[in-house]
């Protein structure tokens, strides 16, 4: 069976919906306007960011994280090619965006990348942790 493209996009947002709640309340917070522009291509992208290729397993996003991943990326603590990344992911996507709504995105986006290094390195110390107590 071949799915149509907006069945995946239904199962891309329910499956984010799922699997990360605090996510989708990061988004609907930063994003949503009447349009609905910015929302969507949030959406999408965080659909990617944590979906895409290789999902990530068993990492869970949580409030804490993803505010400290919107506070370190408003504080200007985030990679600039990261930004120019995404930047450049949303200018191909079929929706248009004013230049605020295009920032918001940005932001949102790479307060999630952010969020998952973050949770990831946690995730790792605490596994070296395990392994090191004998």
């Amino acid at each position: 069976m071949i799915l149509d493209a907006r069945e995946c996009a239904t199962d891309d947002v329910s499956w984010l919906a799922i699997r990360h709640p605090a996510v989708m309340r990061l988004i609907e917070r930063e994003l949503a306007a009447p349009d609905g522009d910015a929302l969507a291509a949030g959406l999408e992208l965080a659909c990617r960011v944590l979906g895409g290729r290789r999902p990530l397993g068993d990492l869970r996003l949580d409030h804490n994280t993803l505010n400290t991943g919107l506070v370190a990326v408003r504080s200007g603590r985030c990679d600039r090619g990261t930004v120019r990344s995404i930047r450049d992911q949303i200018r191909q996507l079929r929706v248009v965006l004013t230049a605020r709504e295009e920032d918001a995105v940005a932001t949102v986006i790479a307060a999630i990348i952010y969020a998952v290094f973050d949770a990831s390195a946690r995730a790792l110390d605490d596994a070296q942790d395990d392994t090191l107590v004998a």
